[in-house]
């Protein structure tokens, strides 16, 4: 099992954050894998120290993969920061989402799921 952080909405449309667990299945040459998840398109962004973006939703549900520097999150008055490897599902798609910032700049991949995609 693995543990990603999850941005989800709650009953009220609030973006709030909770965690992931992946079930990960051993395979015979030693590693454990996740099942497949559809996904549509990704793509890598940079973003300068002190960019950043007010509340807002996402268009679509994606995976955000830090890449390299840090990503400062905040959902419903909670705050997290995303550091190289760190893994993100975002979902919040309605109500007020989330805001974010880059203290020090960061590279991201993002994931853009298919539709109905899920773990």
């Amino acid at each position: 099992m693995s543990t990603f952080l999850r941005i989800t909405n709650d009953e009220h449309g609030l973006a709030r954050f909770t965690n992931l667990d992946v079930a990960l299945r051993p395979e015979p040459d030693g590693l454990t894998m996740s099942a497949p998840i559809a996904v549509s398109n990704a793509l890598v962004f940079n973003a300068p120290p002190g960019h950043g973006h007010p509340e807002q939703p996402e268009a679509r549900r994606q995976l955000a993969v830090i890449l390299a520097g840090s990503c400062t999150v905040t959902a419903s008055g909670q705050t997290r920061t995303g550091r190289p490897g760190d893994l993100m599902l975002v979902e919040d798609t309605v109500g007020a989402g989330h805001s974010s910032t880059t203290y020090e700049g960061c590279t991201v991949l993002m994931i853009a799921l298919a539709d109905g995609a899920d773990w």
